[in-house]
């Protein structure tokens, strides 16, 4: 596995003061992605013993509260792969620390449904990962300064817990209120889009050559957007 970066002291992406690693290779390509160049797997350097070392000598102080892994993708194969004994490692060495992973994969969907029933080393990786920012980045949503994230569809999840209930257990950023209302309008929009209640104009009448009244019936239903008129 390659990485494109080590921040050894890192106040955004995370709870307190951290050490990121920054893990290269990904396949989603988010549209005015911040980390283009670390799509390419190659990118970057080797992880090495030397990288390693590194985040050890940060984790060992005081002010450091955990270890992010960003990316790239942490949860691209081929890196869970590499990250597993590192970061069992990690956790370890410093049990104390909490471990944050950032990543374009839905949590439910992609992870637990399916990662983590097919592969060993995704169950390993998760043993040691405390939370979890799912969901890929849209540029649509994004806001300026939101909290540890780029666009607020992004989740934060509590691993250890989800894992253990078998349900998603999600955690408050703290700045909701900033785009509560984007996301009733988005849901209400969805609904209309997805919905088209039946609508039934009422009765109507018209008089015939005979004086004869013919009732009228128009409809227009979610299956069918003709007018239609019954006689």
């Amino acid at each position: 596995m390659n990485y494109a970066d080590i921040k050894d002291i890192d106040i955004q992406d995370g709870q307190g003061i951290r050490t990121s690693l920054y893990v290269s290779g990904c396949h989603f390509h988010c549209k005015e992605c911040h980390n283009k160049e670390a799509w390419d797997f190659s990118f970057g350097k080797k992880f090495d013993d030397f990288a390693k070392k590194r985040i050890f000598k940060n984790l060992e102080k005081d002010y450091i509260e955990g270890l992010s892994l960003l990316g790239g993708e942490p949860l691209e194969l081929i890196n869970q792969q590499a990250l597993v004994p590192f970061i069992k490692e990690v956790k370890e060495k410093f049990p104390n620390k909490d471990i944050w992973c950032w990543t374009g994969y839905d949590f439910e969907k992609d992870i637990l449904n399916n990662m983590y029933k097919k592969y060993n080393f995704t169950r390993e990786l998760l043993k040691y990962i405390d939370i979890i920012v799912d969901g890929q980045f849209e540029i649509e949503k994004h806001l300026v300064n939101l909290k540890f994230r780029g666009s607020y569809n992004q989740r934060k999840i509590d691993v250890q817990e989800s894992i253990k209930k078998n349900t998603l257990i999600r955690l408050q950023f703290g700045d909701e209120y900033r785009y509560e209302k984007n996301v009733a309008k988005e849901s209400i929009a969805k609904e209309n889009i997805n919905y088209i209640p039946n609508i039934v104009v009422p009765v109507t009448q018209d008089i015939t050559e005979n004086n004869i009244f013919s009732p009228k019936v128009v409809a227009k239903t979610k299956d069918n957007l003709d007018i239609k008129e019954a006689l």
